[in-house]
């Protein structure tokens, strides 16, 4: 029987990286990694190649590139890259074309790995902390959380299809 996949965004990352290597320590398992990377060039791309990942290049801002990354795949794992760009506009796209990108493949099981929005406990009127680029308290928590509805509707139309 093949082994199913799980599709690894932010594959030669921390997160990311772990859980390829993780699924992969486990030859016995019934899943296989497919590592989303920007470059399949770099030497961390490389390595998760030879442990026996399938590496497949892709883009966050294109999501045509990400569901042509997540078909097939049986679960995935979202996670986005704030601290590359520093753009809570950017980091908020980038988690709905994940999100977007797994609902067109049909994917069953996503993880998308979020932050607490700081917006609950310290509201925009607050003054305790100043409110920046209009909407944030925390850019980093917040873009993240913003995007958190996109996968929560992707979630709820998998468990009411499955």
């Amino acid at each position: 029987m093949a082994k199913k996949i799980i599709a690894v965004a932010g594959a030669t990352g921390s997160q990311g990286g772990g859980l390829v290597r993780a699924i992969l320590a486990d030859p016995s398992g019934e899943f296989t990694a497919r590592a989303l990377t920007r470059n399949i060039d770099s030497e961390k791309a490389k390595a998760l190649a030879k442990l026996g990942a399938e590496v497949v290049e892709t883009d966050v801002d294109d999501v045509e590139s990400l569901k042509r990354a997540f078909k097939n795949a049986y679960g995935a794992f979202c996670v986005t890259f704030f601290w590359e760009h520093m753009s809570p506009e950017k980091e908020t796209s980038q988690a709905r074309n994940l999100a977007k990108a797994a609902e067109h493949a049909g994917v069953q099981n996503v993880i998308w790995s979020t932050l607490e929005d700081s917006r609950k406990s310290i509201p925009l009127n607050d003054d305790r902390m100043p409110t920046l680029q209009v909407k944030y308290k925390v850019p980093h928590l917040d873009s993240k959380a913003d995007a958190d509805d996109d996968f929560r509707k992707q979630s709820d139309i998998h468990a009411s299809n499955g």
